[in-house]
């Protein structure tokens, strides 16, 4: 039975994929408008499904936009100071959980190297004894300008065999850091492996170790948002607070990018060119509404 099923499967893929070569071939899109409205028809029609579709279109993202537009801002980007220590490299990685990290010897500007999380991983067990300190074990930081186009980036990354990358501005200075996974996620959505933190609480809306700042989940309902921080929010044709952000903004907003309304202030800390997930909301204690503000 199971092998029945499994040759079913197969045979449906089969028709599915002759069915919208067929429907694309009599189309004949003579750009990539065109084919982004056959690709769309086709969802419409079941010929493709909608996680077909979004991957398609994920493609044809990252023809189109160019590293500034997904990369991690030079405000988010976490570093290891070049004389760190190996217990305060250990903390920094234990915290954050990330694979890589820039290593810096004075500011952001200034990349020494990318440390590899594993590569200090027998001489925080003690297997071996660390000489030199962390300079020691740094790999070659790949370095692009902001402008590069991301599916160019995606082909160095592969020929390179490099996974992270730091973003620099038109004079030279460190705007930013992408990594491969920043692309692959255009195209196939969040990837979460058996480790990583699930920063999607099912609680919608909690605090951090900052005063008067909230992690906010993007799927938080207005109404709750505005219960919760009791205030009245802007009305729109939304149900949610990353609903509202992008009616307000008018356009998906980067990692790091801001705004305020009111007392609160909106900082957006994990998000993709489709949805926003995560914002960070503070509570300006000192604000006062005018009498315009009270009067609405």
């Amino acid at each position: 039975m199971k092998y029945k099923n499994i040759m079913e499967d197969k045979t449906n893929n089969h028709k599915h994929e002759h069915l919208f070569a067929r429907f694309l071939s009599a189309l004949k899109p003579k750009d990539k408008n065109e084919l982004a409205d056959v690709i769309h028809e086709a969802s419409e029609r079941e010929i493709i499904d909608e996680t077909t579709e979004d991957m398609i279109h994920g493609v044809f993202d990252i023809t189109r936009l160019r590293v500034s537009d997904v990369m991690i801002p030079r405000s988010d980007i976490v570093t290891i100071n070049i004389q760190s220590s190996l217990i305060d490299a250990v903390k920094i990685i234990d915290k954050y959980g990330h694979s890589r990290y820039p290593v810096i010897s004075e500011d952001k500007d200034h990349i020494a190297g990318i440390l590899m999380a594993k590569d200090l991983l027998p001489y925080a067990c003690g297997l071996k004894k660390l000489d030199g300190g962390i300079k020691s074990l740094l790999r070659k930081a790949m370095i692009v300008p902001e402008s590069k186009h991301v599916d160019a980036l995606l082909e160095e990354f592969q020929a390179r065999r490099f996974h992270i990358a730091i973003v620099v501005d038109e004079f030279g200075g460190v705007c930013g850091l992408v990594t491969i996974e920043d692309i692959i996620e255009l195209i196939v959505g969040d990837i979460e492996d058996e480790y990583e933190v699930n920063t999607h609480d099912p609680s919608l809306i909690s605090p951090t170790d900052s005063a008067n700042t909230y992690k906010v989940q993007g799927i938080t309902p207005i109404l709750d948002f505005e219960e919760f921080f009791e205030v009245k929010l802007p009305e729109a044709d939304v149900g949610t607070i990353a609903g509202l952000i992008l009616h307000i903004l008018g356009r998906f907003p980067r990692r790091g990018e801001s705004l305020t309304l009111g007392k609160l202030s909106f900082k957006i800390t994990e998000a993709n060119i489709r949805q926003i997930h995560e914002i960070e909301v503070t509570v300006d204690p000192n604000y006062q509404e005018d009498a315009e503000d009270i009067e609405e």
